[in-house]
């Protein structure tokens, strides 16, 4: 039997978990190993479970998803997270992106978007409802001469096309798939591009490929 991959959610709304659990049991190899309505059991649950993905509601009793998120880098806990909330602010996203939350979830997509952001997460991508892509894009307008587009220029077609794919949110298995290239190679060259760009981490990549998307191949 092919090994389950381990969740928690935990969200103040019963009603709300329930229609989570119900999208999320869709899906064989994943495995809820509990619930939680508060922010300190959900820290207590994590710890002692150590589930491959935490689902965390932004606002909940006790503490919020942010704290949560802190208190478990603390820990140095391995469990990936995935952000809900109803909010859609820039400031609120670029928060949770640098606290190093894997998945942001806008709570009136969570029906569509909630199996595929799990699987994006745990195949080592990065998540975002597609209605948040224009944060992004705003967090880094400027009027300078910008040098990153001559820096992308510098890239190699195959390059330039995986960068294309992170842009689209595309996780590592996904961009294996699709350019016929195994996903370790995906996973070098990502460091390469990186280099070549004077990015550091996944985090830095994703928002630059999604600022200097229209300058990459069609």
């Amino acid at each position: 039997m092919n090994k389950r991959n381990t969740l928690i959610i935990a969200d103040d709304h019963p009603l709300f978990r329930a229609g989570v659990r119900i999208e999320l049991e869709k899906a064989d190899d994943l495995q809820i190993l509990a619930e939680s309505g508060d922010g300190i059991e959900t820290i207590d649950l994590i710890l002692k479970l150590k589930p491959d993905i935490a689902i965390l509601d932004w606002q909940m009793p006790g503490l919020n998803g942010i704290e949560i998120v802190e208190k478990l880098k603390i820990e140095k806990s391995n469990t990936k997270i995935i952000l809900l909330t109803m909010h859609n602010e820039r400031k609120i996203f670029l928060k949770a992106i640098d606290a190093g939350v894997k998945g942001y979830v806008l709570k009136e997509d969570t029906v569509l978007d909630i199996v595929s952001a799990v699987k994006n997460v745990l195949n080592g991508g990065i998540f975002i409802s597609s209605k948040l892509t224009y944060i992004l894009l705003d967090k880094f307008v400027t009027t300078e001469v910008d040098e990153s587009i001559e820096k992308i220029a510098k890239l190699t077609f195959n390059e330039k096309e995986i960068l294309k794919y992170i842009s689209e949110l595309n996780s590592n298995d996904e961009i294996s798939e699709k350019m016929f290239i195994s996903k370790r190679t995906v996973e070098n060259q990502r460091v390469i591009i990186s280099k070549k760009l004077n990015l550091d981490g996944a985090k830095n990549l994703l928002k630059f490929a999604v600022k200097y998307r229209d300058y990459l191949i069609k």
